[in-house]
Parts: C-alpha cells; sequence; structure tokens
C-alpha cells in the first residue's frame, strides 16, 4: 500500500481515461473523493479498504469472488466483468486492467530524494556543468567536463565519469558507475549497482597468451530507458553499444560490447547477450535467456526463458528452448520426447500399453 496527500476521483479517471482505454465511468463516491492510498485488490473483499482507496481488480479469481465487500473510493476492472454493470458509484471499467494499475501506481508512488543541490560530501569537478534543479547526494564523483541536465537525481556512492553526459531528469540509484564515453538520454534511470561502459570482453590469441582488445567506444542510451540493479551493459570496441528509446532491462543482465538493442525492448532478469548481437524493437527476452554473439533477433520476436539463441531469429518470431528454435517445434519435440518409453516398449513387445 502506498499513502500520500490524495487525488480527486475526476483527476484519476481522466488519467485512466487518457491512458488505459476506459469503457464506462461510475459516478464518484458520495462524500469526499480525495483518494489518498492504492491498495491490492484483494484487500477491498474485506472491510479493510474504504473510501480513501483505490484498486484494481486484474485476476480472474479476485474478479470471480464478486463485488468487494468494502467500497473503495475507485475501484478499477476489466470490461465485461460481470458483476460491474449493478456496481454503481466509484467503478470504472477499462481495456487493460494492468495498464490502470501502472496509470495509478505512478501517480501514488513516494519518492526519496536526496536534497536540491550538492552536497558537501559530494565531489563534483570545477569544469562538470549541473543543470538547474539537480540533487547529487553524499559520496557521488562527477568527474571532469561531465553535464548533467536540469532535474538529473544522483543518489549516494554514485560516479559519474569524465565527460559523461545525462540529459534531463535522469536519476542514478546509489552506487551506480557510468564510465566515461557514455550518454544518457532524457529520464533514463539507472538502479543501483549497475556499471554502464565497462570494457568489454574481448582478447586476441598472441604467443605471449590473452591480449587485451582495447575498447574506445561508448555507451548510448535513448530516452526513458530504465535499467535494474546489478546490471551490466559493456563500452564497444570501435562503435557505441546502443539501447534504444523506452527500452526496459531488468536486474542482473549482461549486456556485451557493440550490441545494438532497438526501441520499446523488454529484456528480464539474468539475461545475458554477447559481442556485437542485434536486438530489434518490441522484442521480449524471457528471464535467463542467453543470446550467442553476432546473431539477430528481429523486431518483435519473442524468446522464452531460459532459452539458448545461437542463430537469428525472424522479426515476429517466438522460439523457445536450447538452441532456441520456433515455438511449435519446440513443443511437438517436448511431446515427442515423452512418448519415447511408450513407442520404446512397444517395439519391444509388439503391444501398446
Amino acid at each position: 500500500m502506498a499513502e500520500t496527500a490524495g487525488h480527486t476521483y475526476a483527476e484519476l479517471v481522466a488519467e485512466l481515461a487518457a491512458l488505459a482505454g476506459v469503457a464506462t465511468v461510475g459516478a464518484p463516491p458520495s462524500g469526499d473523493t480525495r483518494v489518498r492510498r492504492l491498495v491490492d485488490a484483494s484487500l477491498t473483499l474485506r472491510p479493510e479498504a474504504g473510501l480513501a482507496d483505490a484498486a484494481c481488480v486484474m485476476s480472474k479469481e479476485t474478479a470471480a469472488a464478486g463485488p468487494p465487500a468494502s467500497r473503495p473510493a475507485l475501484l478499477v476492472v476489466s470490461s465485461g466483468t460481470s458483476w460491474a454493470a449493478d456496481y454503481g458509484a466509484g467503478l470504472v471499467e477499462v481495456q487493460d486492467a494492468r495498464l490502470a494499475l501502472a496509470v495509478l501506481s505512478r501517480r501514488f508512488a513516494r519518492e526519496y530524494l536526496p536534497g536540491v543541490g550538492i552536497h558537501p560530501q559530494a565531489s563534483v569537478a570545477a569544469s562538470a556543468r549541473v543543470g538547474e534543479g539537480v540533487r547529487i547526494a553524499a559520496g557521488c564523483v562527477v568527474g571532469a567536463g561531465a553535464e548533467l541536465g536540469a532535474g538529473c537525481v544522483i543518489e549516494a556512492g554514485a560516479v559519474v565519469g569524465d565527460g559523461v553526459k545525462l540529459g534531463t531528469e535522469c536519476r542514478l540509484y546509489p552506487n551506480v558507475t557510468l564510465y566515461p564515453g557514455t550518454l544518457l538520454g532524457q529520464r533514463v534511470v539507472v538502479h543501483a549497482g549497475s556499471v554502464i561502459g565497462a570494457d568489454g570482453f574481448g582478447y586476441a590469441a598472441s604467443p605471449q597468451g590473452a591480449l587485451k582488445v582495447h575498447h574506445l567506444g561508448g555507451v548510448v542510451l535513448g530516452d526513458d530507458v530504465e535499467i535494474g540493479a546489478n546490471s551490466c551493459l559493456d563500452r564497444g570496441t570501435l562503435l557505441d553499444t546502443t539501447v534504444g528509446a523506452r527500452t526496459k532491462i531488468d536486474n542482473h543482465c549482461q549486456i556485451g560490447h557493440n550490441v545494438v538493442i532497438g526501441s520499446d525492448t523488454l529484456i528480464a532478469g539474468m539475461v545475458g547477450i554477447g559481442g556485437s548481437t542485434r536486438i530489434g524493437s518490441g522484442v521480449i527476452l524471457g528471464g535467463y535467456v542467453a543470446v550467442s554473439d553476432h546473431v539477430s533477433v528481429g523486431d518483435g520476436a519473442r524468446i522464452a526463458g531460459r532459452s539458448g539463441v545461437t542463430k537469428d531469429v525472424p522479426p515476429g518470431a517466438t522460439w523457445a528452448g536450447f538452441p532456441a528454435r520456433p515455438h511449435r517445434e519446440f513443443v511437438r519435440e517436448l511431446y515427442l520426447l515423452g512418448k519415447l518409453e511408450e513407442l520404446w516398449r512397444l517395439a519391444r513387445t509388439g503391444k501398446d500399453a
């Protein structure tokens, strides 16, 4: 639960209508219509929720339990919920209840921010350019020639290397490290412990053993990119490693050197992407996916969790397995493997089980 100073029913409905595909809107509840908390929908089935609350019914199980015992100020349900027509004031039907939750959660999010300005225990180079309203917490280091756009938030212990550039309203959580050669667009979020711009894993064989290939490129993150905690994005060898606008990368991911990722792509936790790979726009990579170096994943492709991609994936395809192949082929193979014992018994005895 998150409690804030509150929003009116009309404000919340207007934002839902703009973004979540509102189908029908009930009248506002009587009395105080200021909504101060966003609660889990299961609480509305008990007396805990009340007129200060908003809730989204997303699961079929919760919807099947019927209308809530309490009367929250705002109750969001998916279109076609059986009891919605008889519910009355305070109910809003939407096309996408999960999107509605995203809209409301943004409204009720509480920000914990360092104070405006530069903390006395931060180290900011004299040649760094710091925009209006920037917040730099204790223990931060901002290198020579770095540029921080207006409204950026740099939390405790973060390091912004020499010449690094951040667009407006970027946020670096504690202990983030941005190596020199890193460029962030606007509203980029990098969560705690992530490292952007370290050298890629590149070596050449020599009589003296592995000889390091020095990486001279950088990392460029587009507008509204978000990087989860403890993820690493390596700098390019000669060109930049790039991530397109609005792409989201989860915790504990490894993105190799020279990788190019398109816009609006979702990459779940523990994904590893080898160097010089191309990931298209609108792609979804499930958890623990491994993508070999020098392959391409086309726009709109879907890769199931724990898959290993070793060759190019066509645009719009859904692949699974190791090595990854078309999902239908993967499922059929699993089905046939499950029949091996039965086929073996039939081959030995000549009789079906």
